[in-house]
């Protein structure tokens, strides 16, 4: 990657490299001449600080250039990027301290809005180590472009290059250790399977923490010398159609980004958001990080076709961390196709044709493996090769797999050290239930436990480590996810003390805040079952698998639970409480107006971000506390859906707080149709009260033909 970025900045200067599109702010631009002087310039200072060769580096930098400029510095100076997710006040000590644990980090990189957090958060970590602000560090001066005396480094592709962190872990991270070498055939690879060239636009809004992110948007494009267009996860979360404009706006060729980024189009975006979209250009819409729906894709392409995007242009994918990223996709124009077997069979672990319409079910094509890869259906139990129509483990050889997990032999070698029974290997073991089918990988389920959400990995056991945290009283709990129309849900169940509790529906937020907190994901249920009844193995491990196969069969049984979809049914019967506070507000002075409107926020905090509101102060950061982007997007629905007012979203992208969301929610309120008639409203609720039940009905023509 070294060697290409200097390259580029050599025979096409002036070329925009990457260009930034933040929610709410200018566009801003950097060429490859450009992040090559700042790269170089960069890794002479971080040099002259004592960084050293193959240390490690923790970056954590909010969206933007800063990262960018950082990572290459960090290659150039000959040290090992970390890149890591920002963390969170609540829980964030714990996971910084496992990771410096793990890494032995020389230093951490970060940007001056996130300094002093980062200060506190090492320091409460006990391993003490110096934090620098890169954009603050003085780039101009003598000696900062001619580096000299081994400042700078041409690494050999056999150093490492990245420690990429699969799970934000708080017992032992396991970080997966990437070369300079497959970092470059990764970046080549891909750009060949999805046709990169120079002229092509990379459009994505992926976080750069992700192996998607860092290794696809990124390398890849700057790799073939492509134009990577990027903006914050939180902008197309708030405002989906944003993808979309970028792609329209810039003439985007290719973008990969999970499948739920395209359901969440389909449920977000509204026809009148599309006027002025020319997707023409598109010509690899790529689906990868997490398992594909066919019928998400078949449905996204029937809809924008109308705006010029063409359905020959999406695109499957398939890859993991520990390959670097890339293993099968494409082909380029050959459309999103499925396979259609039997349900019942695939249940058995086989491949054959349905023998009803019931029975069919459409296994989506993961694209053909890359020509350095080499592909292997095995049964996990015998470590033979299946039979062709045997659904098996998906094993793999390839020049893109790292030497294995950072400092942690044992996984290296169960994961990255396979074996065949016939002693043939290594190969690097995926955890993937597939099948291949004339040439073609198809992805079947996992066999493994990682959780993955929203195309983040989660280990389950971190997940239960976090509950029983919350509650002690908790002694045993499973983590799973189980398969919805666009993505996995993530479910936690736990088991009662042999007692109960006094308060379960204390329990149930608890635990919902505090893994919301710690690993940022909302879980989709929270069930309470009987003590001792989660099913173990023999030595006393928890059955996940078998725990989801009775939670869905019924065998389980429920003590109690918590259900976002039947939290969400609960919503709709109080959409007149909203009225009722609006009609209280009328009659109120406006400091009184103000505690009330944060009281009713504080209501949905609980409600859809399962966070402990009570605790959460006026001038809190709403995500550092632990609530997430699609907490804060489903937040904003309620309010807009309650008020019927529009919140400006990027007023929740920017560290606000209750105090500052209450202040927007005021102001919209006051100009709004609702505070216009609610002396109407007072007046129909009051009518309404002086009525008995008869009189009601005949109100509203009970009876009547």
């Amino acid at each position: 990657m070294v060697e290409a970025l200097r390259s580029n900045a050599l025979m096409m200067p002036e070329r925009a490299a990457f260009r930034f599109l933040p929610a709410a702010s200018v566009t801003a631009d950097i060429s490859y001449a450009e992040l090559d002087r700042v790269a170089t310039r960069l890794a002479v200072r971080l040099r002259k600080s004592g960084l050293r060769r193959g240390d490690r580096v923790l970056m954590f930098y909010p969206p933007g250039l800063e990262f960018v400029s950082a990572f290459f510095a960090v290659l150039y100076a000959g040290a090992v990027a970390v890149p890591l997710a920002l963390p969170r006040r609540a829980g964030g000590g714990g996971a910084i301290a496992a990771l410096i644990e793990n890494s032995e980090p020389a230093m951490v990189l970060t940007s001056a809005s996130l300094q002093a957090r980062l200060d506190g958060l090492v320091s409460a970590s006990g391993h003490p180590l110096p934090t620098i602000a890169t954009d603050t560090l003085p780039l101009d001066g003598a000696g900062l472009d001619d580096a000299g005396d081994g400042e700078l480094i041409m690494p050999s592709p056999d150093e490492l290059c990245v420690l990429q962190y699969t799970s934000g872990s708080t017992g032992l991270p396991r970080g997966v250790a990437v070369t300079h070498g497959n970092a470059a055939r990764n970046a080549l690879l891909l750009g060949r399977q999805a046709e990169l060239d120079t002229g092509s636009v990379w459009v994505s809004w992926v976080p750069h923490f992700h192996d998607l992110g860092l290794f696809g948007s990124i390398c890849t494009s700057l790799y073939h010398g492509a134009t990577a267009i990027l903006m914050p996860p939180a902008a197309f979360v708030s405002r989906p159609v944003r993808w979309l404009e970028a792609i329209s706006r810039f003439g985007g060729t290719i973008t990969i980004a999970p499948n739920f980024a395209y359901d969440l189009c389909l449920r977000q975006v509204a026809e009148e958001d599309c006027v002025g979209l020319d997707l023409r250009h598109w010509r690899v819409a790529g689906s990868g990080a997490e398992p594909i729906n066919q019928q998400t894709m078949d449905r996204f392409a029937e809809r924008f076709a109308s705006y010029g995007l063409d359905p020959r242009a999406m695109c499957p994918f398939y890859g993991l961390a520990e390959a670097t990223l890339l293993v099968s996709g494409g082909p380029v124009w050959g459309g999103q196709s499925a396979l259609t077997v039997s349900h019942a069979a695939m249940k058995q672990r086989a491949i054959r044709d349905a023998d009803t319409a019931e029975d069919a079910y459409s296994l989506p094509s993961c694209g053909v493996p890359s020509p350095e890869h080499r592909i292997l259906i095995v049964d996990p139990d015998t470590r033979q090769p299946c039979a062709p129509d045997a659904i098996g483990e998906i094993w793999i050889d390839g020049s893109t797999t790292g030497p294995g997990y950072w400092r942690n032999p044992d996984e290296t070698e169960r994961v990255f050290g396979a074996r065949l029974a016939d002693g043939e290997g290594p190969y690097l073991r995926t955890g993937d239930l597939g099948v291949m089918r004339d040439g073609t990988l198809h992805v079947c389920g996992r066999i493994k436990d990682v959780m993955i959400v929203h195309g983040q990995n989660v280990y389950p056991q971190d997940v239960e480590l976090t509950a029983r945290e919350a509650v002690p009283e908790i002694t045993e709990a499973a983590a799973f996810t189980t398969p919805d129309r666009a993505s996995e849900q993530p479910i936690l169940v736990i088991e009662q003390p042999r007692r109960g509790w006094r308060d379960t529906a204390a329990v149930l937020e608890t635990v919902r805040s505090a893994v919301s907190a710690r690993h940022g994901i909302e879980l989709t249920r929270v069930v309470v079952t009987q003590h001792r009844l989660l099913p173990k193995t023999s030595s006393g491990k928890i059955q996940r698998s078998r725990a989801r196969a009775m939670l869905a069969d019924g065998s389980l049984p429920i003590q109690a639970e918590w259900n976002s979809e039947l939290d969400e049914a609960a919503a709709e019967e109080q959409r007149l409480d909203a009225v009722e506070l609006v009609i209280a507000l009328k009659g109120q002075t406006r400091s009184q107006q103000e505690r009330s409107i944060e009281d009713y926020l504080r209501d949905i905090l609980r409600d859809l971000a399962g966070i402990d509101a009570d605790q959460l102060g006026p001038d809190d950061p709403l995500m550092a506390f632990g609530v997430t982007s699609l907490g804060l997007m489903r937040i904003r629905s309620r309010i807009e859906s309650d008020f019927m007012v529009r919140i400006d979203s990027t007023r929740l992208w920017q560290d606000c707080c209750l105090a500052e969301l209450g202040r927007e929610l005021h102001a919209r309120l006051l100009v709004s149709p609702l505070w216009a008639e609610a002396d109407m409203l007072r007046g129909l609720a009051m009518e309404v009260a002086r009525m008995d039940d008869s009189e009601v009905a005949r109100a509203l023509g009970a009876g009547q033909a």
